[in-house]
């Protein structure tokens, strides 16, 4: 796939000769160089790489004194020596300080700008030399031209003379023989017209006549064509010399282009595959997530399916993963992608994983997978494999990792797998990393046993009875032997007899192994259904609290319009009692009266005053009759909700709400009967159900299945993709779209790269080209 990406040989022979690397400094310089390309033809600013033509052999050919360069080569050689011009102009721009890796590559090609001069002047765009090669070619040329000229407005001449005459027909036209422009003749007439025949047609009947009067003319342009050659071939000697000087130089700069391409054929590969570079470990270990086979992923996308990515963690005291489960149920397969997308990552490819994976070196890699039988060796299938074990248990160590497919078949099973666990157990001892897939019961409960195992397991879908392809660590896999006998339709008896002779205690063990698999897939969707439900209950509690905020506040403009308006009314009161008394004064009535009048007005007054106050106090404090204590039941007045007390405080409470604690002050409680709390939680319960199918209602019906962030700047647009998943993953929704534009690519890079970062993304890809191309990302969630 990589060689059919490359555009040139040197390309081609680079990927020959990729091979596996265990020096880590060398992966992450290779990653590197991998990483900056991709992020180079994401940010829109990569160099062009194209028409890149192997004159090595020519090169070689022309190191000799007195060769000279083959002209069909030059447009080759144009063609590329403009490629290399191009990026060593690149190499000297500002943005190559934002890749280093590339840059010490590019920076390596050095070629005579002179070459590049030259042989622009002696190949034009046609690929052939222009006449400004030389003045001399120039004259030549210009000469040719002329004689030529004269020569087909003397035989049009001539030829419509014979035409007149009736010696030729008169749809004949001038034609070439042997170079030189003859006209057709009937062979009748042949002598009539004075000329020398070159040719005759396949009957005899017409003759081919180059007149006399042209001929001299004719071999003149011959031998100016004889002229021109030899001009041209001085001039190619000349620059010939100047690339003969230049070879050592110019045979490092087509290396360098074969690296390059090689570059661009990865990286081509890594968007075909979804492919990534991964961060590099300097010790062995592996962490892939969301892995995926490429090969099984192209297959499956031309049929319209889908791979099953896999999750695999081999570190620390998890080394050795023990694969089981059904047969045809992906344990081979999920092992096969293990080990070719470390061998890829070894070799300096991207792999198809999660961005965020990690990859650790190995200095060895040991295989045993498939079977070895050979008659010309007399190994049989068990022979084989024992010899694989042999050369395994020479030379493992903890910079090892093993690839052991069907681990122990082959031979007699309780002695086999007695043999395949005490081989295991002293690679163990050795520290070695693998991956094993197996059948035997005692390699599954080796992990319950020995450090540096763990169990994976394939999942089986026990209502359809059919393999899932998921899987699964930390519990060993069932065979599903009996199931899949059931389901092929083995008959019933024999299926009795089978249990029989098998044993009531191993198919125990299977069945338990089924139910705690089972039980696992039921607790995980109860975990997502409480996590939906607590967040649901989150945004409850909030919209009470802001409506009780809401309200409070209300209540406090409320009583100050009411203060307002009880002070204008006391005010105009007085202002009518000081009209009376000044009235009184003026009708001279006695002190006395006047006293008992003032003083009835400032009780008036005193008594508004103290409603006012009461008013505007509205959150004074009630004294208790007694104190609260734990175990009470009370309720929240803001909130209107009933519960029990937990914890007591001199300055805080705590209510258990349900399952919610909500911490308020001892001022915003009150004791209520415990028969209003039964009555509280029933309604409640009532009201909680309608209020979330509500709410999931109004969220679904004005929820987009596209979110634009066109215009937005980075963080806004992060914010409102974060957002805009959380409100996806509540509703279920399984697919959105992101508008993001295309532009110069930086919002679809930092989108693209927060996506592969988050658990509940499982994929994201460029929509079709009829529905927006790389200006939309479509994304699938879990």
């Amino acid at each position: 796939m990589l060689k059919a990406l490359c555009i040139s040989e040197m390309g081609r022979e680079q990927v020959a000769s990729m091979s596996f690397v265990s020096s880590p400094d060398s992966i992450e310089a290779l990653m590197a160089q991998t990483d900056e390309y991709m992020r180079m033809i994401d940010g829109g600013t990569c160099f062009s790489v194209h028409d890149l033509n192997d004159l090595r052999a020519e090169f070689k050919r022309i190191q000799i004194d007195g060769t000279v360069i083959d002209f069909d080569m030059l447009s080759g050689f144009k063609s590329t020596l403009m490629v290399a011009s191009e990026l060593m102009t690149f190499a000297k721009s500002d943005v190559m300080a934002e890749y280093p890796a590339l840059y010490r590559i590019i920076s390596q090609i050095s070629i005579d700008h002179r070459l590049v001069s030259e042989i622009s002047r002696l190949v034009d765009e046609k690929g052939e030399m222009p006449d400004s090669a030389s003045h001399e070619l120039a004259a030549i040329r210009r000469t040719i031209r002329q004689k030529q000229g004269s020569i087909d407005k003397r035989i049009c001449q001539i030829l419509n003379d014979a035409k007149s005459a009736g010696w030729t027909d008169a749809k004949a036209e001038v034609t070439i023989r042997d170079g030189r422009p003859v006209i057709p003749v009937k062979a009748s007439d042949k002598r009539q017209l004075r000329g020398f025949i070159h040719d005759e047609s396949a009957t005899g009947q017409t003759v081919y006549i180059e007149p006399v009067e042209i001929f001299d003319t004719s071999s003149e342009i011959r031998e100016l064509g004889y002229a021109e050659r030899r001009e041209m071939n001085r001039i190619l000697s000349e620059f010939t010399v100047l690339v003969r000087a230049q070879l050592p130089s110019l045979r490092h700069a087509w290396m360098l282009l074969g690296i390059i391409d090689f570059l661009r054929a990865k990286v081509l590969f890594a968007d075909k595959i979804n492919a990534v570079v991964p961060i590099v470990e300097d010790h062995p270990m592996i962490d892939f997530r969301q892995a995926r086979h490429p090969v099984l992923e192209l297959k499956l996308k031309s049929q319209g399916k889908e791979v099953v990515p896999l999750d695999i963690n081999l570190e620390g005291k998890s080394r050795i993963l023990i694969i089981s489960g059904p047969n045809a149920g992906g344990k081979s397969v999920c092992l096969k992608t293990v080990g070719l997308l470390q061998y890829m990552f070894q070799c300096g490819l991207p792999v198809p994983v999660k961005k965020n994976s990690r990859c650790g070196v190995f200095k060895s890699i040991f295989i045993d997978i498939g079977d070895e039988q050979s008659l010309e060796n007399d190994l049989s299938t068990y022979s084989s494999h024992l010899l694989n074990m042999k050369t395994m248990l020479e030379n493992a160590d903890e910079h090892t990792f093993l690839l052991i497919d069907e681990f122990g078949t082959g031979t007699e099973p309780q002695l086999g797998g007695s043999l395949a666990e005490a081989v295991i157990l002293k690679l163990n001892e050795k520290n070695t990393f693998g991956v094993v897939t197996t059948h035997y019961a005692n390699l599954k409960l080796l992990a319950d046993s020995h450090e540096g195992f763990v169990n994976g397991a394939m999942l089986f879908d026990t209502r359809f009875m059919q393999p899932l392809y998921m899987l699964t660590t930390g519990r060993p896999g069932s065979s599903f032997a009996f199931e899949m006998a059931r389901k092929i339709g083995l008959p019933k008896d024999v299926l009795e007899q089978a249990a029989i002779i098998s044993g009531e205690a191993h198919l125990k063990f299977e069945h338990q192994l089924q139910q705690i698999e089972i039980e696992k897939k039921e607790i995980r969707k109860k975990e997502q259904e409480l996590r939906m439900a607590d967040k649901l209950l989150n945004e409850v509690v909030e919209r009470y609290k802001a409506m009780s905020s809401e309200l409070e506040q209300k209540k406090r403009q409320l009583l100050h319009d009411a203060n307002a308006e009880a002070r204008n009314i006391i005010d105009s009161a007085n202002q009518k009692v000081e009209h009376t008394i000044k009235e009184i004064r003026e009708t001279q009535a006695d002190k006395e009266t006047t006293r008992n009048l003032r003083k009835e007005l400032n009780d008036v007054r005193q008594s508004f005053d103290k409603q006012v106050r009461d008013l505007e106090e509205p959150d004074k404090k009630v004294e208790r009759t007694e104190p609260f204590k734990v175990g009470d039941v009370v309720a929240i007045a803001d909130m209107e909700v009933v519960g029990e007390l937990v914890a007591v405080c001199d300055t805080d409470v705590t209510v258990m709400f349900d399952n919610v604690r909500l911490h308020t002050t001892p001022d915003k409680i009150q004791k209520v009967k415990r028969s209003d709390l039964k009555k509280a939680l029933k309604s409640r319960a009532q009201y909680f159900r309608d209020s979330v199918a509500n709410d999931l209602a109004s969220k679904t019906s004005q929820f987009s299945l596209t979110l634009d962030v066109r215009g937005q700047r980075a963080e806004e647009a992060l914010e409102s993709v974060a957002k805009y998943l959380d409100e996806a993953a509540l509703l279920s929704v399984k697919e959105v779209s992101i508008l993001h534009g295309k532009g110069n690519g930086i919002l679809r890079r930092l989108i693209r790269e927060y996506l592969s970062h988050q658990n509940t993304v499982a994929s994201f890809a460029d929509a079709s080209i009829e529905t927006g191309g790389t200006g939309i990302t479509c994304v699938k969630l879990k």
